[in-house]
């Protein structure tokens, strides 16, 4: 009993003992500082010589803690690539300590907003990181247009800021977006020595057009489907390739979301619910297509609701442990990395 009495006494001393520091100017500026140098610092989050993906947002539109809209950072060797940008993405890229200054350029799937908001943040950090040219975007028709919308919307935002903080610093001629539009079927719409991007055309109707990609470096290769319904075009494109990183819409959740939503009156988000079952692929179809294409992993990411609990992953997941087993349901700040001149594929979370 006294053993235990001389335990809360000192937890309770040491409690008050730094609670007292912590009053004091210099150990919060110091702690600060710390704090301060930590948010600063470049993260090296990827392997010199290997594909990588970091998922940089791991779910749709429907609203869920912790995650934003769809994005992946890929690199390839020492190039990067952003795959989509939804809401939410480059604030996750930033907090990551992210140096994005050499990016080759932002890959549009297609023009939902889920898939595009952040491209103007995307523009903004990595302008303020030390791009010196404007921001290469590459899309489907009509990306055009809607980054001339964009650079519209932000070009006295770009101005102000290139004024206050200098031209050296924020050079104008920088700001905007430099737009190269893909069209047909497939294309190859990226290429050099090492590395070869594919684009190939899915169906998300009525969103036309709408793509996915097969990206390869050197030995390794990975399938990003951007959203689509099941298609025997993503098994051709998938053969053999390392991972497979597809969009999922879980019905049993949706189904339950929609019936409750129609009987509490909401009849908007009832209707919604019930739409987008016809552009997705479902998680059973997406674990049927991965089987099919023998993918070394199945990444399911695009998360159609994001899992928030144990119950709603199992529901997510119902079927799927029946079909095959090399799966993984992403989060935001999951790492895929598939290291060159080997079979490795090593998965890590950035914190």
């Amino acid at each position: 009993m006294k053993i235990i009495k001389r335990t809360l006494i000192a937890v309770v001393a040491f409690t008050i003992l730094v609670f007292l520091l912590l009053q004091n100017h210099s150990i919060q500026d110091r702690l600060f500082g710390n704090a301060v140098k930590q948010l600063l610092a470049t993260n090296k989050i990827f392997m010199d010589d290997a594909l990588s993906v970091a998922v940089c947002g791991s779910r749709a539109p429907l609203p869920s803690p912790n995650r934003a809209e769809t994005c992946l950072l890929v690199q390839a060797g020492s190039l990067k690539f952003i795959f989509d940008s939804g809401e939410g993405s480059a604030a996750n890229l930033q907090s990551w300590g992210t140096d994005y200054s050499d990016l080759e350029a932002v890959i549009l799937s297609h023009l939902h907003s889920d898939h595009i908001s952040d491209v103007p943040e995307i523009q903004f950090q990595s302008w303020l990181l030390g791009r010196k040219e404007p921001l290469s975007v590459l899309g489907p028709v009509g990306t055009t247009s809607t980054l001339e919308g964009f650079r519209l919307a932000y070009e006295l935002d770009a101005f102000y800021r290139s004024e206050h903080h200098g031209n050296e610093l924020l050079p104008i001629e920088a700001y905007g977006y430099d737009v190269v539009e893909f069209d047909g079927n497939s294309a190859v719409i990226f290429q050099n020595k090492n590395t070869t991007i594919t684009a190939f055309k899915v169906d998300h109707h009525p969103v036309d057009p709408s793509y996915a990609f097969k990206v390869e470096y050197k030995d390794r290769s990975l399938v990003i489907s951007g959203d689509t319904v099941a298609l025997d075009i993503m098994v051709e494109y998938s053969k053999g390739v390392d991972v497979l990183f597809h969009d999922a819409l879980a019905k049993p959740l949706i189904e339950t979301m929609e019936k409750i939503a129609y009987e509490e009156g909401n009849n908007v988000l009832s209707k919604v619910l019930f739409d987008i079952q016809d552009y997705h692929a479902d998680t059973i179809e997406v674990a049927q297509i991965a089987k099919k294409s023998d993918v070394d992993l199945l990444v399911f990411y695009h998360l159609i609701p994001a899992p928030r609990n144990y119950i709603s992953e199992k529901m997510f997941l119902r079927g799927v442990d029946d079909i095959l087993s090399n799966y993984y349901v992403s989060e935001d700040g999951t790492l895929v990395t598939l290291p060159a001149s080997s079979d490795e594929i090593l998965i890590d979370t950035i914190n």
